[in-house]
């Protein structure tokens, strides 16, 4: 592995415009060979400096991090079963009683990919019903389609197994166990990565969830909200090579892990998203862990790329380029 050749792939996608900042890692198993952080946190409305304390919005890495990780917990404690349905927690499913835990967390349930709860002159307490009532998008388990909708159903069962907020759920079974001291949702007072212009205030989103829905849930859901520390996600990366040492049982760790969607248009594990030889999650905000299935290796990659605006892909050549030279693929 050339770290050399690593450093300037990052460093070039710093100069390219990719994204205002980046904190980059890659290990071994409880090994760290590369770790560093560059740029500026924010360049709008005023430069700011990257260090190594700055928290990312994760965005949909809070699926694998967050969600995914507790579900995992309290099937370990038997208080939750991957074969358990929505109509053992919503009284009314509106035909979907029958959708499992395991067809949402391998987005296979046929609920939407997404919608704008916010436009639908409810309030947060109503969102779980507002998803129940929509159509299904295709027949469950017929396909794969990514749904942040089917996790924001998954939190709300977790709030009503374990009778607590999501928040304080994750951080209990998951968070503080890891030793991820500086991951929570709702940061207060710590050094943030900034995201994008909101278009109807016209203030850069700093600290606040980028995520409309989520933001819409004050926070606090199960398709986003979560924000993090490249330290914090070395510990957490670290526990993926370790399958789960010291945190969930291996078999419940492999099981989580297996490819259960091989023929279907996406590769999908229990929260865990496939590509290649390697399993993890990206975030909308331009973040991503992964993997490797065949080692301990790891590649952890943290930016900005939607400051200050999301119309900016670049980053879509990076990433693959940094797994190459990671991974060897």
């Amino acid at each position: 592995m050339d770290v050399q050749k690593i450093h300037e792939l990052i460093e070039n996608g710093l100069t390219d415009g990719a994204y205002s900042c980046y904190a980059v890692a890659v290990g071994r198993g409880r090994e760290v060979l590369f770790k560093s952080v560059g740029g500026c946190r924010a360049i709008e409305p005023t430069r700011l400096p990257m260090t190594e304390d700055t928290l990312f919005d994760m965005a949909s890495l809070s699926k694998l991090m967050g969600t995914t990780m507790a579900v995992l917990k309290l099937v370990e404690q038997n208080k939750l079963s991957f074969t358990n349905k929505l109509g053992d927690y919503f009284d009314n499913c509106y035909g979907k009683e029958n959708i499992t835990i395991f067809d949402l967390m391998t987005h296979t349930s046929g609920i939407k990919a997404h919608f704008p709860l916010w436009l639908r002159g409810i309030t947060p307490d109503m969102a779980a019903e507002t998803v129940l009532r929509e159509d299904l998008r295709y027949q469950t388990s017929s396909d794969v389609v990514y749904s942040c909708m089917g996790y924001i159903l998954l939190a709300k069962i977790l709030e009503k197994i374990e009778q607590e907020p999501l928040d304080k759920i994750v951080n209990r079974l998951v968070f503080a166990p890891l030793g991820m001291n500086n991951t929570c949702y709702c940061p207060k007072n710590k050094p943030c990565a900034a995201t994008e212009r909101d278009a109807d205030t016209g203030e850069i989103i700093c600290g606040v969830v980028h995520d409309e829905n989520a933001r819409f849930l004050n926070g606090i859901s199960g398709n986003a909200g979560v924000f993090s520390d490249l330290d914090d996600c070395i510990k957490f990366a670290t526990m993926v090579a370790e399958k789960g040492k010291g945190f969930i049982d291996e078999r419940l760790f492999d099981y989580a892990v297996t490819d259960f969607t091989p023929t279907l248009s996406e590769r999908r594990g229990i929260g865990f998203q496939h590509v290649y030889n390697r399993y993890g999650h990206t975030g909308f905000t331009g973040t991503s862990i992964y993997n490797d299935k065949n080692s301990d290796l790891y590649a952890i990659l943290l930016t900005n790329r939607v400051h200050p605006t999301r119309n900016n892909d670049k980053l879509m050549k990076i990433r693959p380029e940094l797994h190459k030279l990671v991974f060897g693929e």
